[in-house]
């Protein structure tokens, strides 16, 4: 009977040191090139459970790029709101004569031998101003300005959880098409978050390691940690991380894709073991299996 695999097993991360030295053992390699080529995977891995995802896991498939670009417009049309779907409030928030003007042609509830600036005046009287609410036009830069505002991690996450539960917008944009336009521009960022994993990967000089395209967004270059000790003969090994990738992910989700790495591993082992027709028994008294054997 061959060796397989148990799966969901739960381990503490110190155990991924033991299964580095029993893979580089079973598969025949130098450890410092398994600790190289597994901590590529795990860079990867890391990216899968890096949000935008449908599942935990799922975070490199399309589904997850289609995700993150429907949060992305959803989380613009959250902060920006068109002039002529905003309330009298808002309109009365902007404190702005010129912003009056362009909502009055549509929502005019004064007499019409009022002059434009008699109409504000009696507008302002009916609905007193309280909060101050901005008005960005067409301009997308004051647009960014805004959204990052009210972003997560400087300006590169998703909103903050006061601006989720807003029940008003942020601010006042022109038209919705110009709302429309910066949401197709911050959906060019989807991925961006993920891409520091990459990057870090490519910096430890990682073989063998995939991501789709729009995961090798070229920002992730400023966010990517790597550094390549291998080298050392007693203790090879990488540094790898993602300046603000990390940060955004659940910390539950870490140990489990510590854990996928690890089961990514014995299913390697196993399949040569098999190969090799040696048993599990015989891979343990030849020290091939001496930190994994009751992982099998």
């Amino acid at each position: 009977m061959g060796i397989s695999v148990t799966k969901n097993v739960q381990l503490d991360a110190s155990n991924l040191i033991g299964h580095l030295h029993d893979y580089a053992k079973v598969m025949g390699k130098n450890l410092g090139e398994v600790v190289r080529e597994q901590a590529g995977h795990f860079c990867m891995d890391l990216a899968k459970y890096t949000g935008p995802f449908t599942s935990p896991g799922k975070g490199l498939d399309k589904s997850a790029k289609d995700k993150g670009i429907e949060n992305a417009r959803k989380a613009v049309f959250k902060v920006f709101q068109p002039i002529e779907l905003a309330t009298k409030q808002q309109i009365a928030d902007t404190r702005s004569f010129e912003v009056f003007k362009l909502w009055n042609k549509n929502n005019n509830e004064a007499p019409s031998s009022l002059s434009v600036k008699k109409q504000w005046e009696l507008f302002q009287a009916r609905n007193p101003s309280g909060r101050s609410l901005t008005y960005v036009g067409s301009d997308l830069s004051a647009m960014s300005k805004i959204h990052n505002k009210h972003r997560k991690f400087g300006g590169k996450g998703g909103l903050m959880e006061y601006a989720k539960k807003s029940k008003s917008s942020f601010a006042l944009a022109r038209r919705e098409k110009d709302i429309e336009k910066y949401a197709k521009q911050k959906a060019k960022d989807v991925g961006s978050m993920k891409a520091g994993y990459w990057y870090a990967a490519q910096k430890i000089r990682a073989k063998e390691i995939r991501a789709p395209a729009w995961v090798k967004h070229t920002s992730g270059q400023t966010y990517a940690i790597g550094q390549d000790m291998i080298s050392q003969p007693m203790k090879p090994e990488v540094v790898v991380g993602n300046l603000v990738g990390f940060r955004a992910m659940p910390r539950g989700l870490l140990r489990v894709a510590i854990n996928y790495r690890m089961y990514a591993m014995r299913v390697k082992m196993a399949a040569e073991l098999n190969k090799k027709k040696i048993p599990l028994w015989l891979a343990t008294a030849k020290g091939l299996t001496t930190n994994t054997r009751t992982n099998f």
